[in-house]
């Protein structure tokens, strides 16, 4: 009798255990963010003669707070012009901007050099946070390659989110 209920007890110890090992383990649906445009996204290349390229991206769905993001990649003789830019319909919590550089190296392919970050708050704008922005320019990749922007910006309103991820085309930098 002892043995039977030795048995039982380690059989439902065994599936117990079974369980928690099973049911512990972590899923993730979709791991990838639909607001990031992927390093090999194909982008026109321009002719070199044009020295600016301008991406405008507006909601295409019926988004509550973000109307609008524009990247754009510019040629400052020799040097990268960066100028990134959202258009909220009201005032939100938070705006970031992460903005990826890339190169088109000699197989013809994308591949990302460096990556830039901006953070606006709320708290920094006492009339509201309506018109994130920046402009900079990158002094330290080489000229002679033709480059592009990729942007995910994603803005936050009451524990929502909203974003577009903006693609440029290729400019030739020289």
């Amino acid at each position: 009798m002892k043995e039977c209920a030795m048995k039982k007890i380690l059989r439902t110890l065994m599936i117990t255990c079974l369980f928690v090992i099973l049911l512990g383990t972590s899923v993730y649906a979709n791991g990838s963010n639909p607001y990031l445009a992927p390093v090999y996204t194909q982008s026109e290349l321009l002719p070199d003669h044009i020295k600016s390229s301008k991406v405008r991206e507006t909601s295409k769905l019926r988004g509550e707070y973000f109307g609008v993001a524009e990247l754009e990649i510019i040629n400052e003789n020799g040097k990268i012009g960066v100028s990134a830019r959202a258009y909220m319909k009201k005032p939100v919590d938070e705006v970031n901007m992460l903005i990826y550089l890339d190169q088109l190296n000699e197989k013809g392919q994308w591949v990302q050099v460096a990556n830039y970050s901006f953070d606006f708050y709320a708290k920094d704008y006492p009339d509201g946070l309506l018109t994130p922005g920046t402009d900079f320019i990158v002094t330290d990749q080489p000229s002679g390659y033709y480059y592009r922007l990729r942007g995910q910006y994603l803005a936050f309103l009451d524990g929502g989110m909203e974003g577009f991820g903006p693609v440029t085309d290729g400019v030739f930098i020289e």
